[in-house]
C-alpha cells in the first residue's frame, strides 16, 4: 500500500511585491508550478496557493490577471485563493495567508524569492514523520554585480555554496519554511514593532515548546536589494532590530543595551570583514573590488550601530517600521 503524503498549502506574501516587477514575481510563480507538479506526480494531492496582499477584496481581479499572464501554469497545478488584509505588514499577511489554507501542512514562500529545483520536496518531506513542527529551507542573495555581490557577502542568508558553517546556523527564513498547519494556526508570527523581528521570536516560541526546527537543503534565491535608498534606511532598521530582539528575549535595563549595540558593532564588523575577504571570489567579485566592498559593508553596520545605539539610549522612539515609499527594491 502507498505511503500517504502529506497535504498541503503554500501561502504567497505580496508586500515585497511593490517594490519588484511582475517579471521577477512571474519567475518564482512559474517555479512554484514546477515544484508542485513534481510532487503532484509522486503523489502528493493539488494543493491550494494563497496569495496573501495588503490590499482589498477587489485587487483580486486584477492579481489573477497578472498571474495568468505571468505563470498560467500555476493555475494548472493548483487551486489559486486570494486573502485580503489592507494595509498589513509583512508578518500580518502571511498570518491572514493561514487563515485561509488548508491540508497538513503550510509552505511559506515570498514574493521575491525564486526556488530551486527539489524545492517542495525537501520542504515537504520531513513532514511524513509526525513528530515534525517546523522545517526549514536555504534561501541566498542572488548576484549580478558589485553592490549585489556585497550584499550577498554582508546579509543575514548564507551564501548559495560553500558556506556550510553559516548555513547549519541559519535562523526561521520566513521566505523559506513549512510548519504544521495545526501548530502555526494557533502560534501565529507574533505582532510587533519590528520590520524583521517576528520570525527570531518564533523560533524561540518553538525552542521553548520543544520542537526541533528540521533545517533542509531546499533553496530558492532571493532578489539582491538595491539602491543606495535601501542601503541606508535597511541599515538603520536592521540596528533597531537587534535592540528589539535584546529587549524581547532578554528583558534587560538600559544600560545593557547600549553596551550591548557597542558589542555588535564589533562583533558584526569582525564577522562581515571575514566573509568579504573569505568568500568574495566564490561570487566571481574580482580582488580590486574587494577593499571597496569591505568599506560599504562596514559602514552598513557602522550604520546598523547608529540605529541600535538610538533606540537603546532613547533617542527615537520605538514605533511600527514601515517600508518607506522612497526605497526603491526589497
Amino acid at each position: 500500500m502507498a505511503a500517504k503524503h502529506s497535504t498541503y498549502s503554500v501561502v504567497v506574501e505580496m508586500d515585497n511585491a511593490k517594490s519588484i516587477d511582475w517579471d521577477e514575481i512571474g519567475l518564482g510563480l512559474k517555479t512554484l508550478a514546477r515544484e508542485i507538479a513534481a510532487v503532484s506526480a509522486k503523489g502528493h494531492a493539488r494543493p491550494k496557493v494563497v496569495i496573501s496582499h495588503g490590499g482589498p477584496d477587489g485587487d483580486a481581479a486584477s492579481l489573477r490577471r497578472h498571474i495568468e499572464a505571468e505563470a498560467p501554469q500555476l493555475g494548472d497545478v493548483a487551486e489559486i485563493g486570494f486573502a485580503a488584509c489592507p494595509d498589513g505588514r509583512y508578518y500580518q499577511l502571511k498570518n491572514n495567508g493561514v487563515r485561509l489554507s488548508e491540508g497538513d501542512v503550510v509552505v511559506f514562500m515570498d514574493s521575491d524569492t525564486v526556488p530551486e529545483r527539489n524545492w517542495l520536496s525537501s520542504l515537504l518531506a520531513p513532514f511524513e514523520v509526525p513528530e515534525a513542527i517546523c522545517v526549514n529551507g536555504h534561501t541566498y542573495l542572488s548576484h549580478d554585480d558589485f553592490f549585489s555581490r556585497t550584499f550577498a557577502l554582508i546579509w543575514f542568508f548564507p551564501m548559495a555554496r560553500g558556506d556550510r558553517r553559516f548555513a547549519a546556523k541559519r535562523a526561521i527564513n520566513a521566505n523559506n519554511v513549512a510548519f504544521r498547519r495545526d501548530w502555526i494556526s494557533s502560534h501565529p508570527f507574533p505582532e510587533h514593532n519590528g520590520f524583521k523581528v517576528s520570525c527570531t521570536l518564533l523560533r524561540h516560541q518553538l525552542l521553548r515548546e520543544g520542537h526541533e526546527i528540521v533545517n533542509v537543503d531546499a533553496r530558492a534565491f532571493h532578489y539582491s536589494p538595491r539602491g543606495w535608498r535601501f542601503f541606508y534606511w535597511r541599515a538603520l532598521v536592521t540596528g533597531r532590530d537587534a535592540d528589539r530582539k535584546f529587549v524581547a528575549l532578554h528583558a534587560p535595563n538600559r544600560t545593557r543595551r547600549i553596551i550591548k549595540s557597542f558589542t555588535r558593532w564589533g562583533t558584526m564588523s569582525w564577522r562581515t570583514t571575514r566573509r568579504v575577504i573569505g568568500h568574495a571570489p566564490q561570487t566571481g567579485m574580482p580582488l580590486w573590488q574587494i577593499p571597496f566592498s569591505l568599506i560599504v559593508g562596514l559602514a552598513f553596520y557602522s550604520l546598523a550601530f547608529l540605529g541600535h545605539f538610538s533606540l537603546a539610549d532613547g533617542l527615537v522612539r520605538d514605533e511600527i517600521e514601515i517600508v518607506p515609499d522612497y526605497v526603491g527594491h526589497s
